[in-house]
This record gives C-alpha cells, structure tokens and sequence, in this order.
C-alpha cells in the first residue's frame, strides 16, 4: 500500500501531502566525462526531441523505443507504476503548449499505452500559464512545487478512475510531478497518485553506474524545497 504525509492545507479541509512516490527506468548525468556519462546526454536530448532511433525491432520515435525497451526489459517494480488499472497522465511542459509542438511526456505516455502500459491515456493537465524552465533556471529561480500548482488547470478529472500515474520525460529533484499531483489532489483528493520520468537526474558522478538504471524512490517536500530520493 502507497501512504504519504501532510504538511500544509490548500484549503480548510485538503491537505497538500507532502510525499509522492515515483518510479524511473534511466538515468542521466548532466556531468562526468566518461562514455556513460556522454551517452546518458545524448539519449536524454533525443527523448526530449523524440528523435527517430534505429533498433532492431527497426526504425522508432524515442519514446516509442524507450517503450519497448522497458517492455523487453520489464522489471517487476514496474507493474505497480504502470499496471492496467492506472490511467496515464502526461504532465504539461514548462511553457504553453503550441500547435504541432512536441510535447514529450505526451509521446511517451502514448507509447507505453501502445505497448500494453496503463489503461488509458487523460490529458486532463495543461499548463495555464508558463514557469521558467528548471534545467535553464538559476538554482534560485527554478519553479518550485507550489509555483507548478498554481500555473496548472485541470480538466475532466471527476471522470478518472481512482489511480493515476503522472508520466514525464525528465525528473530533477520533482517539483514539477508534485505540483502536479497537488493540482489533481485539489480537484480529486481520493486519487492514488505516482510519478513515472523516463530518466532521472544524477548530478553525482560516481553515484552514476548506466544509462539503464530503473529505480522506485519517493519525492519529498519539506518547507518550499522539494527532494528526491534516490
């Protein structure tokens, strides 16, 4: 069973919680000089970009090859993130969206549903307003939880089903899946609600071992800061 943690309210009767798990299959270093590193860089800029990637099941976007690689691969821990009874919801990008933009958690929630993951797909989260983008902001500036929370709107969430599986492309420290999760809880408290992020961020370069690297972790938040762990 899932629990979390209060802190404060949004209101006279729902509280923010304070913890989310998460569930995350690759892992990239922003630094390091190694093969490894370079190579979790460069898989990290083709998902953004969903670039076309050669396999041996042939030609695929980057969020459709990552779907099947996890299909291939599977581990265990997985099924309880992306199980048939979870609907997916992609979190909405930094910025507004634009026509025929990418839109990159939403390529890879679309392809793990087409690889037999979760059991449908909601768009009901869209950004009403955009935040600085975290990976370009100074550590000052980069949106907090609270910040995605109240630049979020939701729509349609009184007909999800009662688990949800937040899906991004990228997690840092997760300010943004918890923001979020907050904007879902504030319309559907009774929501069971985990974060799934392709790849996560390891800024500590001997902690980084490969590129595949599937971890299951918490987020937390304490004060205005929000953590990751692992």
């Amino acid at each position: 069973m899932i629990c979390w943690r209060t802190s404060r309210t949004m209101g006279p009767s729902t509280p923010l919680r304070s913890e989310l798990p998460f569930a995350a299959f690759l892992a990239y270093c922003p630094r390091g000089v190694g093969a490894d590193h370079s190579r979790s860089r460069s898989v990290m800029r083709r998902l953004k970009e969903n670039r076309i990637v050669s396999a041996s099941a042939g030609q695929m976007t980057m969020a459709e090859y990552v779907a099947y690689r996890i299909r291939e691969v599977m581990p265990p821990f997985l099924a309880q993130f992306l199980g048939e009874d979870a609907t997916l919801v992609p979190v909405p990008r930094s910025s507004l969206q634009k026509a025929h933009a990418i839109w990159p958690a939403m390529e890879i929630a679309a392809a793990l549903r087409s690889r037999g993951f979760g059991g449908q797909v909601s768009t009901c989260l869209s950004r009403a307003r955009a935040v600085p983008k975290a990976a370009t902001a100074p550590a000052q500036g980069r949106p907090r939880a609270a910040a995605h929370l109240e630049s979020l709107q939701v729509s349609s969430a009184v007909d999800l089903p009662p688990v949800v599986v937040l899906v991004d492309d990228v997690i840092t420290r997760g300010a943004q899946v918890m923001g979020a999760a907050w904007a879902l809880w504030k319309v559907r408290p009774d929501l069971e609600i985990r974060a799934f992020a392709v790849i996560r961020t390891t800024s500590d370069e001997g902690a980084f071992t490969d590129v595949i690297d599937p971890v299951i972790g918490t987020i937390t938040v304490r004060g205005a800061e929000t953590f990751r762990a692992p």
